[in-house]
């Protein structure tokens, strides 16, 4: 048991001081903190306010034009995520080997078809994700001549974020399109650092990076069933697959050329570096006809090239390759919270926006009774995507 406690400490070691570092500076700032609703914690600052009015009045009338666009946007992320929240949990309930497309993306949390988030990427992405989303918001609200009051930092359990506070007074008096284009500046801009990031890392830098290594076969992470091809033939996760028949095929878009031109039944050698294994294909569950292994998480493998191993080039390599593991995961981070601060809860833009549309629509008093009924919907919604696996699991 002892020694099962010093693994995890050392496994989560950074995470555990960062939040340790976190709850000294809570505690040390606690006279500062300002509690709302039990639970969450703000820390008010003025940090960046002048930075913001340099920018807004430099560049108004494009910041203007991109907060108006960012209002379109923002009512489509809404409409997308609240139709991908509704469908993922009819799936979960019609189909009980379905995974749950939602879940909270925390260091050491394994994001399926991305792995295992390392504690450095998600704090260096959470910085530049809250950073362009809060001064989003600030700079469209100069733009606009509305003031802002503070920048912060929230605190809400593990959850880490950071705030601005225009004047709500002068920003509930301007016109619906103004708000909206305020509340739905942060989203807007998470997904364009999103964009710019998959853009950089498929233009720029995955190109350049596979220009330094030669394919060497694909690998799985995991099975469907252990009753299945690969799981039966006894091929252990993990494995560097490297030929299929006595062909050899660099990665996996070569094997399954070579699969789909078998059939369900079929016998097949497959290859790897150590021994060839020989299996039964299976029928594939969703197109019958077609040959089946059992297998996913698949990723590509790569080897370096000689000139990569060592010296200069080989640190450029992994600096090289940490940026790219990184830009991967920045964009999976900016675009999913760009997208959950479009849902209409109220503690997010989302949920500002709907706020205001009802209002709008159904005047103030019946305009917020339909705005709270909607935000616990879509609370209770939220959390049924969260937590039915793991509660279909213990029940």
């Amino acid at each position: 048991m002892a020694m099962d406690v010093i693994d995890i400490l050392l496994r989560y070691k950074f995470i555990l001081l960062f939040y340790l570092a976190i709850v000294i500076f809570l505690l040390w700032k606690r006279k500062k903190i300002d509690v709302q609703g039990k639970i969450i914690l703000l820390y008010r600052t003025r940090w960046g306010l002048a930075w913001m009015d340099r920018v807004s009045q430099k560049w108004r009338e494009w910041i203007v034009l991109l907060g108006y666009i960012g209002v379109g946007a923002g009512y489509v992320g809404l409409l997308l995520i609240s139709g991908v929240l509704l469908k993922n949990l009819y799936d979960l309930l019609t189909k009980p080997e379905t995974v749950s497309g939602v879940s909270l993306v925390l260091p050491g949390i394994n994001v399926p078809g991305m792995g295992v988030l390392p504690f450095w990427y998600w704090i260096v992405a959470l910085f530049f994700i809250a950073i362009v989303h809060e001064f989003a918001h600030g700079v469209v609200a100069r733009a606009h001549n509305i003031e802002v009051r503070n920048t912060g930092f929230v605190f809400l359990g593990p959850i880490i974020g950071a705030f601005v506070e225009p004047n709500e007074k002068k920003l509930t008096g301007e016109k619906d399109i103004v708000q909206y284009a305020v509340l739905a500046a942060g989203a807007f801009s998470n997904i364009l650092l999103a964009i710019l990031a998959v853009l950089l890392l498929n233009i720029v830098f995955m190109p350049i990076q596979q220009t330094m290594v030669e394919p060497a076969g694909f690998s799985f992470a995991s099975y469907y069933s252990d009753s299945l091809p690969f799981a039966q033939a006894g091929i252990p996760v993990g494995t560097s697959i490297t030929g299929i028949n006595s062909l050899p095929t660099a990665n996996f878009e070569t094997f399954a050329d070579q699969l789909q031109c078998l059939k369900p039944g079929q016998s097949v050698e497959v290859e790897t570096k150590e021994r060839k294994y020989s299996l039964l294909l299976a029928a594939s569950p969703d197109q019958p006809g077609k040959p089946f292994l059992g297998i996913k998480e698949i990723k590509n493998e790569f080897e370096l090239k000689e000139k990569y191993k060592s010296g200069g080039w080989k640190t450029i390599y992994y600096l090289l390759d940490w940026w790219n593991g990184f830009l991967r995961w920045l964009f999976l981070l900016s675009f999913g919270i760009g997208l959950f601060n479009l849902l209409p809860l109220p503690v997010v833009d989302g949920g500002r926006m709907m706020q205001v549309t009802l209002h709008k629509m159904k005047g103030k008093e019946v305009g917020e009774k339909r705005y709270r009924q909607i935000s616990l919907f879509f609370l209770l919604l939220l959390l049924l995507n969260l937590f039915f696996p793991l509660l279909s699991k213990l029940f």
